[in-house]
């Protein structure tokens, strides 16, 4: 089931109370050496992309996922909160949303083995001229408390406001703003399921992404954003191995920009993880955004992780939130380049929806095939038509190169109904 629901994905581009980054001295290279750029001025445009966020949609998500008895990887609502996700995408006009399901393997023998679980949802934004080049936001939607060995997943109460129904109603922020807007790259925005038992579903998407050499350019997380110390000012803490110094930088450099009065380094903890290690572990730059790491909430993982006591500063939430947002659209690169502008104007691609074969009329000296995870399917010199009888059927971005060297990107939908 697992690689069926990978396929998919192609075809449509702890110990403690406390989460922390594990320092690896051993992490594998980089399987891309992207730069980032240098950011010292605020873009007119993202800054309206960030006074676009709404606090009271960031707290009516987060009080609809509270809601839910618990949202246990191992429990019967997990299922219900991944449909909900999936509608959420889509109301956004993401039509691309992918279940990529897996096999958990949890990292504690409490935990009975194995078990079934909900998919880890994403949904996808394909890129109009780099669609082969992803920029991944992502934040973990299970929650868990700790539990006696009478426990009962049908009963256990665990409602995960701060851990983290904030960093999931972020994602989802994010995602309902930047959807109305084109970007250079490919942006993913990933729901991952089970990650309080080990990262298992981040972890699974990663090794799958390394394992078709994905090209990630970086992935930046957003797990327990809503509790401020009493009488502590907020700060942001980046959690990212030296490694990832560059995309380290870059994101100092966002919070400096977009919030000049918010103070921010790098910081390691501890004890536990969160999923932003999966892709670094895996060969990709990731970070996590993550609350004051020596004055984290206390109440998660209880069922006193509720709103007003865990998740106790929205304003600090939507801090996360906006920096996040102002990363990805940075790294995203905005773009007013038309994919069915290109289609009309210098591609002629026909018949589209297309179920055998695809005859393209144009002059240019050579094509590539994506699917809109950024996975090349075709690169040859140009070709009047394409035999697509074999290939699964979804959507894909042809890109061409004519004989001035200029790029144009158009639309190909496979369907056999």
């Amino acid at each position: 089931m697992k690689k069926l629901l990978l396929c998919i994905i192609l075809l449509i581009i702890v110990s403690g109370n406390v989460k922390a980054q594990i320092v690896n001295k051993n992490l594998p290279p980089h399987l891309y050496n992207h730069t980032f750029p240098e950011i010292s001025e605020p873009n007119s445009r993202i800054r309206a992309m960030i006074d676009d966020l709404k606090v009271e949609e960031l707290q009516a998500d987060v009080d609809h996922l509270c809601s839910y008895h618990n949202r246990r990887a191992d429990g019967p609502y997990i299922y219900d909160v991944q449909e909900w996700l999936v509608e959420k995408y889509r109301s956004f006009g993401l039509d691309s949303i992918c279940l990529h399901d897996f096999e958990p393997v949890p990292y504690w023998d409490s935990i009975p083995r194995p078990f079934q679980t909900a998919s880890n949802v994403v949904a996808v934004q394909p890129g109009v001229s780099k669609p082969e080049e992803i920029v991944i936001c992502g934040g973990h939607f299970d929650s868990t408390i700790y539990y006696d060995e009478d426990f009962d997943v049908d009963t256990l109460r665990s409602p995960g406001a701060d851990d983290n129904a904030s960093g999931t109603a972020g994602i989802l922020a994010i995602a309902r703003i930047l959807s109305n807007y084109k970007f250079e790259r490919t942006i993913i925005y990933a729901s991952w399921n089970a990650e309080e038992f080990g990262l298992c579903g981040s972890s699974e998407f990663a090794k799958d992404c390394a394992a078709d050499s994905i090209d990630i350019v970086a992935y930046t997380n957003l797990d327990m954003t809503g509790y401020l110390e009493p009488g502590n000012e907020m700060v942001i803490n980046l959690l990212y191995t030296n490694c990832d110094s560059l995309l380290g930088k870059f994101m100092k450099q966002i919070v400096r920009t977009y919030y000049p009065e918010i103070r921010v380094w790098q910081s390691w903890l501890s004890s536990g993880d969160t999923d932003h290690s999966s892709f670094n572990r895996n060969g990709y730059q990731a970070v996590s955004l993550s609350e004051e790491v020596h004055n984290m909430s206390p109440f998660i993982h209880s069922i006193n992780d509720i709103v007003g006591v865990s998740l106790n500063n929205y304003d600090q939430s939507m801090l996360f939130t906006g920096v996040t947002l102002a990363a990805v659209a940075e790294l995203a690169g905005l773009s007013d380049f038309s994919v069915d502008e290109n289609v009309n104007d210098y591609l002629q691609l026909y018949p589209n929806p297309v179920s055998d074969k695809i005859h393209i009329k144009g002059e240019f000296k050579d094509i590539q095939i994506f699917d809109l995870t950024g996975r090349k399917v075709i690169s040859s010199d140009f070709e009047k038509e394409i035999d697509v009888s074999d290939w699964n059927t979804g959507i894909y971005l042809i890109k061409s190169t004519d004989y001035n060297d200029n790029v144009h990107v158009g639309k190909i939908i496979i369907s056999r109904q």
